[in-house]
């Protein structure tokens, strides 16, 4: 079994895998950013003035979408947190805590991340870790979980063996991004105080980068850190030998002692011949079993501060955000995706009418040549925003677009519609 990779180590290369990582093609992550694509979209067009208008308010409006959703999951995030003291009924509190756990999904959906199914998570808790830690979750203390992950890539890894006497290098997958959100399971109420059955539960909200599939297990609530069997080994193995050494040196004294119990009990009529130094040996040895059990438990207990440190350095470097920020945080990478999604669809069906997969075609294209990105673009999803705010139409399968022209009176509409 390998020795255990340092953390600052495995924090220094997970750093700087985003420098020349390999994307795979079915990752729907547009990972150039808003602003590299509004600087070269127009490129081409008669109408620049018209457009870049006509941009600014799609981004708008899809941004005012995702604040409109906002605002619905603080209000019933609020009315979960504070149901004890409006005496909202357990049904109700629980009926909000299904919609904003819906409400999540969908955010996380329009930001592009993917939620990890059972046989993910099967897969991730039973593969090795790269640090090596033996870690344990109780997912019965969850109520609610919405795991998402954005973007994977697979990276090299040297690692250490045979007690760092040889190397290797192993290829591990990496999530680029990773969204935990853990509602607490309500404690059985015999065991809480008078009138807790309403008390609200405990929300546990992370947003993590680069993080080992095999490690992912390390982040959620209520882990806990365990002795590999290779450390019990080493701690315990050398112990017994020395009990066995102990037991031996004064054996013969406890064997003299015993006679002597029964020759004065008269079970034995001889009186047994007891050495001089019975009692000495066996006060020794019994100091010596205190002092080894002392020291194997210091060494436990340090074991196991160390295993907690690489917990806690793990968390650290690789958390993003908490709470509220990384919910803000999924809110700004949902409105940048979806504008970004929507941006590009507008563009190039301003060329000509289009089918849906020549579309989706023309557009992987075009970010292949132009920013060496390759992605498997979500022209449903970019169609289906278009139509939804009125710029773009469909007939027989064929897309047709409005001109920015014609498309800045209809989304100045919409726009002061919302302002009403």
């Amino acid at each position: 079994m390998g020795a255990m990779l340092p953390i600052t180590m495995l924090s220094s290369t997970m750093n700087q895998i985003g420098v020349n990582r390999p994307v795979t093609k079915n990752n729907h992550v547009i990972t150039v950013s808003q602003e590299r694509i509004l600087s070269v979209i127009s490129g081409g067009l008669a109408d620049v003035t018209d457009f870049t208008r006509s941009l600014r308010l799609i981004r708008l409006l899809l941004r005012t979408e995702i604040d409109q959703q906002s605002i619905a999951m603080r209000q019933r995030l609020d009315t979960i947190v504070h149901a004890c003291e409006r005496q909202i009924p357990i049904e109700q509190r629980e009926a909000e805590s299904t919609r904003l756990t819906n409400d999540i999904r969908a955010i996380l959906i329009r930001a592009n991340y993917v939620e990890l199914s059972e046989k993910d998570l099967q897969t991730a808790f039973t593969t090795q870790s790269l640090i090596r830690l033996n870690i344990q979750i109780n997912r019965k203390l969850w109520n609610r979980s919405v795991i998402f992950a954005r973007g994977r890539h697979l990276t090299s890894q040297t690692v250490s063996t045979w007690f760092g006497l040889r190397k290797k290098t192993i290829q591990i997958e990496v999530f680029d991004r990773l969204f935990l959100y853990v509602e607490s399971q309500p404690k059985p109420v015999q065991k809480q105080k008078r009138n807790a059955a309403k008390e609200s539960p405990s929300f546990y909200v992370r947003l993590f980068e680069n993080i080992p599939v095999a490690d992912m297990e390390m982040l959620f609530p209520n882990c806990a850190v365990g002795m590999r069997n290779l450390d019990k080994c080493i701690m315990f193995g050398p112990a017994i030998f020395a009990v066995i050494g102990i037991s031996a040196v004064i054996r013969a004294s406890w064997l003299a002692l015993y006679g002597s119990a029964r020759w004065q009990l008269g079970i034995d009529t001889a009186p047994p011949d007891v050495p001089g130094g019975a009692l000495a040996a066996i006060g020794g040895g019994l100091v010596a079993l205190i002092i080894w059990g002392y020291t194997q438990f210091s060494r436990y207990q340090k074991m196991r501060l160390k295993y907690l440190k690489i917990l806690a350095d793990m968390i650290l470097y690789r958390m993003l955000d908490r709470d509220t920020g990384a919910a803000a945080r999924v809110l700004d990478e949902a409105s940048e995706e979806e504008s970004k999604e929507a941006i590009l669809g507008y563009r190039f069906l301003l060329d000509g009418p289009s089918t849906a997969d020549a579309l989706d075609a023309k557009i992987e294209s075009w970010l292949q040549t132009q920013f060496q990105v390759e992605i498997d673009f979500e022209v449903d999803d970019a169609l289906a925003k278009l139509d939804r705010l009125g710029i773009a139409s469909c007939s027989n399968g064929v897309w047709t677009a409005k001109s920015p022209s014609i498309l800045i009176p209809h989304l100045l509409a919409q726009w002061n519609a919302l302002a009403e």
